[in-house]
């Protein structure tokens, strides 16, 4: 069978990289050689373009001759007493694309051995996504599309680490490294040590990773369905925001005024997270563990995350964003009565949202708070508390209701007990990848003596930020007579 075109370029573009680091590690080039170097690297470019468009076609034939192969089959007559024999065909070839098989060639990208070609990374994870395990649900897989489709800095890389932990083999070697507590390595779970900070662990497979699936809509953390997520290979975030451009009328001849906008730079630094697992080795041997480690991981990182989104406040951990907007004094809204909360209360939070924001709010709020607001509606009207069902979040005046646990439920002094806003402008950002390290003996803490007990220790990193405060408002509970509630 002929070799395909993008193999053949990826073989002349490892050349001719090859080529450009003999240049560009001599000491003394000479210009010849520095000529030389941009030639070779336009070159790389050039090949570069032409091997996408060759993958491109080559995923478009393959789809082709897959549809053509499931077309013949239905098409296709078998030999019955009823009529005559069906005419045989040759045989079909099925072609298909192995997004692991350049595995190698990431690793050394990793090591800094070779340039990192990103759009041949990114279309072979899109097929890893597409060819993912049954257990990744389509709202997951939707999610791992959005990562590596983004056009920014970190698409790539992503890519990558989802090429070098969801190969079958890696799942195989992972799944060995589980079930022998930590005495089987392979060649690939050694190489994806060093995704990992200071090689500290083994990646957890993209498959099963929580960092990743945990992101989709399925989760029970209401945060991380109407927040923003930022996922990226680095230590922390950076962003810019803009109030935007004021506009104004002029009349004929007079001189514009200068209208620039002003832009902040927020940062968000992900802080590293654990879970600690562990059990006797009775229990570890015979409970089938290995089958239920993701899933115990799953579940701790859900519970830790979603009070820190909501409320965290120390350092070390995400900023929740209740703690954010209370921080700022004209995203507060004082409740009309004092240490009392009353149906008034609710429209004033809602009234003093900016426009923009009001168009796209949510409201989030402990369980026994939305349990008093709906007592509020006494008449049962739709307008105040709308009960939609079908999966579908009730609504306060209008806006879906989320049930954030962590919120205080109690209705005392300089409580914060309601949040309205647009939680876009709330920033989740993720530090892809879950590692985990196997510890063979627990000791106790008095005699430093083993207890016959083993554990797993997982860690992550995650942080989260409110970008625009301004973009929420919050019920404060009123201390004083003198302080009344913020007009709309």
């Amino acid at each position: 069978m002929a070799r395909k075109r993008s193999e053949v370029l990826t073989e002349e573009m490892e050349a001719l990289r090859a080529e450009i680091k003999v240049i560009e590690e001599l000491e003394e080039p000479t210009d010849e050689d520095l000529t030389r170097s941009e030639n070779l690297l336009t070159e790389w470019d050039e090949k570069d373009q032409l091997k996408t468009k060759a993958l491109e076609r080559e995923a478009q034939v393959e789809r082709v001759l897959s549809r053509a192969q499931q077309a013949a089959a239905t098409e296709s007559a078998t030999e019955s007493g009823d009529g005559p024999a069906a005419t045989r065909r040759g045989p079909e070839v099925k072609r298909t694309i192995d997004p692991y098989d350049n595995h190698e060639v990431l690793f050394r990208s990793l090591m800094g051995d070779v340039l990192l070609n990103a759009n041949d990374t990114v279309s072979r994870a899109q097929v890893a996504i597409d060819t993912a395990p049954r257990h990744v649900d389509d709202a997951a897989k939707e999610r791992m599309h959005e990562l590596v489709e983004l056009d920014n800095k970190h698409a790539a890389s992503i890519a990558r680490h989802m090429l070098l932990t969801g190969s079958p083999e890696y799942h195989e070697e992972f799944r060995d490294y589980v079930k022998s507590r930590g005495t089987m390595v392979g060649d690939a779970m050694r190489a994806a040590m060093s995704l990992t900070n200071d090689n500290g662990g083994y990646m957890v497979p993209f498959t099963l990773d929580p960092t990743i699936i945990l992101t989709n809509a399925g989760i029970q953390d209401p945060l991380r369905q109407i927040s923003t997520i930022k996922t990226i290979t680095t230590d922390t975030w950076n962003g810019v925001t803009s109030a935007g451009v004021t506009a104004e009328w002029l009349a004929e001849g007079a001189e514009a005024a200068d209208k620039s906008p002003t832009f902040g730079q927020p940062t968000i630094t992900p802080q590293k997270a654990a879970a600690w697992v562990f059990g006797s080795y009775e229990v570890l041997a015979d409970s089938g563990f290995a089958n239920e480690l993701g899933r115990l991981l799953a579940d701790a990182k859900a519970r830790l995350e979603g009070a820190a989104f909501a409320t965290g406040n120390t350092a070390g951990q995400p900023y929740g964003v209740v703690t954010g907007v209370a921080a700022v004094t004209n995203s507060l809204v004082a409740s009309a009565a004092t240490n009392a909360y009353a149906v008034e209360d609710v429209y004033a939070v809602s009234d003093a949202l900016r426009p923009r924001d009001a168009a796209q709010a949510s409201w989030i709020g402990n369980k026994k708070i939305f349990s008093l607001t709906r007592q509020f509606d006494t008449a049962g009207g739709s307008a105040f508390w709308a009960n939609l069902g079908m999966g579908v979040p009730n609504q306060l005046l209008g806006q879906p209701i989320y049930e954030a646990s962590t919120m205080t439920g109690t209705v005392t002094t300089s409580a914060n007990i309601l949040l309205a806003g647009n939680f876009s402008e709330f920033y989740i950002v993720d530090r892809v990848g879950m590692s985990v390290l196997y510890e063979p003996m627990v000791k106790s803490t008095g005699s430093n003596r083993p207890t016959g007990q083993a554990g797993w220790f997982a860690f992550w990193r995650v942080g989260s930020d409110v970008v625009d405060p301004d973009a929420f408002r919050l019920l404060q509970l009123n201390t004083s007579p003198a302080f009344t509630a913020k007009a709309s």
